[in-house]
């Protein structure tokens, strides 16, 4: 649990055993460690008691929170309230083997046009239509000029949407662009019933005016491990509805597949479930971990359950907080119980949350738990206690990231063929080691393959001797290499590419990255990428196409994805609809404001031209694809990603109070800790023995792609390796100190947690 605020009483009860009550969050450790410094030792040990109250902003830190999320406002956690039901989200984008589109607005195979005559319809299915409000979203486009209506009919009853041009000026997004974005149509909800809903849309226009794209059936295997088959809900009629048929869709009546057609419902998901972070009963946050047996614990969870809805709470306890530790099975949770655990002082637990009606969700609201034990500490009266100076945390996020194999073959092919250790050699640091090969993917040649998350099918492979010296503008000359190249600027053609392989060299050097997709709404997207930084002990944003990174301007850190988001809506003055979004009305004058560093590359095009202010707008909205072990697991993935408007089912969604849910997504968080997982961190605990003076090491760490070993340093001795971390230290008299950290599989180390003991015989 999270530190908060503090409110703990101490008093001696009779045959002077000393009890806490603890309220709210944070450690009572620095207050017990006094009453300890000033005792006696004794031979005889000492009762302990703690009561604890945790609100939901207390229990809501570092804890998963699936399907679920943390109201502030009635500071409560529950089912999330949005509904999204679709059918084409793994195979929404451009098939392959077709046209993205026609350079003069023709006809696309993948996409269907409208015009007087055509009618196309959606059956979307609903086991229960209840709902506060209700949207249609499509992906769709209006032809260039486009002045004429869509007509939408749900179950009958009709609705107008006007053309953008005609009613929504400012929405710029969908009148100044002429690719596909994702449109928004309130329904009436008393219009949606259980079972089978039908939609149909169509135009009068005599020509062209609207165009709906379809998901081919071909691409649900590659977008989805489960949902590779189509459920044919998608159907046209050439003659104004009289006859239709489902698989014959598109411009050119080629393609099978669905309509990029959903339903989104304001309502409560059906199910959720909350798990804690892992709880010591005794000691809390502290790496101190006091000798103690005999612990037994009572614990109240606080809920609101509403008829209709059900609350399970389950708990286990163990012997040590990592999951190689022995633990029991979960377990229902008995109001007040007393546990009796002997040794077993860490504590997790679940409660699992689902509603029969939509509209009404259980809540939790915190929890309360009674523990006392024996205090057999052997160090009592002599002052030990632990400074931190710096302790690593070992934290799941609500939807879990799959990382790759570091040590994968593909990575090693990757790394030999663009000799990417030459690249990187005689650099002094880590970060010195990310900038080489940020540059580096700058210029590498890209073949520009949208299919393929294979790092080694998206670069050519080249000499370094071939690559372009960025030294000067003037002296700057484009070499002659075989394969496709850039001209000027790397953004030419598709952003993904040299991000793509950018990700590919840090994860063939052992550096974990990721793909980040951000946009705002009245302009185009971006692909870029995050990586971990030991240096730093964080995420860092760089992208490839400008070379370059953002970075606080004040402290010179580098950036991530979320700091920089925030130092934009630090400057948006209003919340971002589609129908006013920010850029077309403000878009200069808000970056203009945002006070951030940008990094120039080593290359001849300054950042502040059509770079670095440009790209802060697209800051809005991001994303993630929860996993980057695209060697390991080839699919699923999004289909041509970045080519059009972004609407697979895969992807993590940031949301915020100036850029709120979009319509077209299901999994969403407005939690830093399922974005930002921290990696590579030691989280060190020292444990008290019978022998004063001498605790056990333990350590565990979060490495992920291939942990190697632990690197020890203790009173300022050389490294030394262990594979396990849990051995004895005898402290001397005085200050002592211990350093470590992890080392992966291709030798990158983690950041240094350090620790501070003293001891006082």
């Amino acid at each position: 649990m999270a530190n908060g605020h503090v409110h703990a009483h101490f008093f001696k009860g009779h045959d002077s055993d000393i009890s806490c009550f603890f309220y709210g969050t944070g450690s009572l450790l620095t207050d017990l460690d006094s009453l300890w410094s000033k005792s006696k030792p004794s031979e005889t040990p000492r009762l302990r008691k703690t009561e604890i109250e945790w609100d939901a902003s207390d229990i809501e830190k570092n804890a998963q929170l699936a399907n679920l999320h943390f109201d502030a406002k009635r500071n409560a956690i529950k089912l999330d309230s949005i509904l999204l039901v679709e059918d084409d989200a793994p195979a929404t984008g451009v098939p392959e083997g077709y046209k993205m589109y026609q350079s003069d607005g023709g006809p696309v195979a993948w996409i269907e046009d409208l015009k007087k005559g055509m009618v196309i319809k959606k059956i979307l299915t609903l086991d229960d239509p209840s709902a506060a409000s209700a949207r249609v979203v499509f992906k769709a486009m209006e032809v260039e000029g486009n002045q004429e209506p869509l007509y939408i009919s749900i179950n009958g009853q009709e609705i107008v949407r006007q053309a953008s041009r005609v009613a929504y000026t400012k929405a710029r997004q969908y009148i100044d662009f002429v690719w596909d974005r994702w449109y928004y149509v309130d329904l009436p909800v008393d219009q949606l019933k259980q079972g089978d809903n039908e939609l149909l849309m169509w135009t009068n226009s005599e020509s062209t005016s609207w165009r709906i794209l379809v998901a081919h059936a071909q691409e649900f295997k590659r977008g989805s491990l489960t949902r590779t088959q189509h459920p044919n809900k998608s159907l046209k009629s050439k003659d104004g509805g009289r006859t239709w048929n489902d698989s014959r869709l598109g411009a050119f009546d080629a393609i099978d597949g669905e309509y990029s057609i959903r339903l989104s419902l304001d309502r409560y998901q059906d199910s959720g479930t909350y798990t804690s972070s892992v709880i010591d009963l005794v000691d809390m946050d502290s790496p101190l971990k006091r000798l103690s047996h005999n612990l037994k614990t009572s614990i109240w969870p606080k809920l609101e359950v509403p008829s209709k809805t059900e609350a399970k709470v389950f708990v286990r306890f163990g012997l040590g907080p990592a999951s190689g530790s022995k633990w029991t099975n979960w377990e229902h949770m008995v109001d007040g119980k007393e546990y009796a655990l002997q040794d077993m002082r860490y504590m997790q637990w679940r409660v699992e949350l689902k509603t029969g009606d939509p509209m009404v969700t259980p809540r939790i609201k915190g929890l309360s738990i009674k523990t006392e034990w024996e205090d057999h500490s052997p160090n009592q009266g002599t002052g030990l206690n632990v400074h931190v100076v710096n302790n690593g945390e070992i934290v799941s996020p609500s939807y879990p990231f799959s990382y790759e194999n570091l040590n994968h073959p593909g990575l090693k092919r990757y790394r030999e063929v663009h000799q990417l250790d030459r690249i990187v050699e005689g650099a002094t640091s880590e970060f010195e080691i990310m900038m080489r090969l940020l540059n580096w993917a700058y210029r590498v040649p890209i073949t520009l393959d949208p299919y393929s998350w294979d790092w080694n099918d998206v670069t050519v492979e080249t000499a370094i001797s071939d690559l372009p010296k960025f030294e000067t503008e003037s002296s700057f000359e484009m070499p002659k290499l075989n394969g496709p190249y850039f001209e000027g600027r790397r953004m030419v053609g598709m952003c993904l590419y040299p991000n793509q392989a950018l990700i590919g060299a840090l994860l063939s050097l052992g550096y974990q990255a990721r793909h980040i997709n951000i946009h705002s709404e009245g302009m185009s997207g971006h692909e870029v990428i995050e990586v971990w930084s030991n240096e730093f002990n964080k995420w860092v944003y760089m992208d490839a196409t400008r070379d370059y990174y953002y970075f606080d301007s004040e402290t010179g850190v580098p950036l991530n994805g979320l700091e920089i988001h925030n130092k934009l809506i630090e400057q948006v003055p209003f919340v971002e609809t589609w129908e006013s979004p920010y850029v077309p009305l403000l878009g200069k004058k808000v970056v203009s404001k945002i006070d951030i560093g940008m990094r120039q590359g080593n290359n001849p095009f300054p950042i502040a031209d059509g770079g670095g202010e440009y790209l802060l707008k697209t800051m809005g909205h991001f994303r993630i694809i929860p996993r980057n072990d695209f060697l390991s697991n080839p699919t699923p993935v999004p289909v041509h990603t970045g080519a059009t408007c972004w609407g697979w089912d895969g992807f993590l969604n940031w949301y915020d109070t100036k850029f709120p849910k979009r319509d077209e997504y299901q999994r969403y968080t407005n939690r830093p800790i399922d974005f930002y997982q921290p990696l590579n961190q030691t989280k060190v605990s020292l444990v008290e023995t019978k022998t004063p003076g001498t605790v056990k090491i333990e350590a565990d760490t979060f490495t992920p792609g291939g942990f190697d070993t632990f690197l020890i340093s203790l009173n300022g001795s050389d490294w030394s390796s262990q594979s396990t971390l849990a051995r004895d230290w005898v402290l001397k008299s005085g200050l002592n100190n211990i350093k470590v950290r992890s080392k992966n599989s291709r030798n990158v180390l983690g950041p240094i947690s350090h620790l501070k003991v003293v001891y006082n015989p």
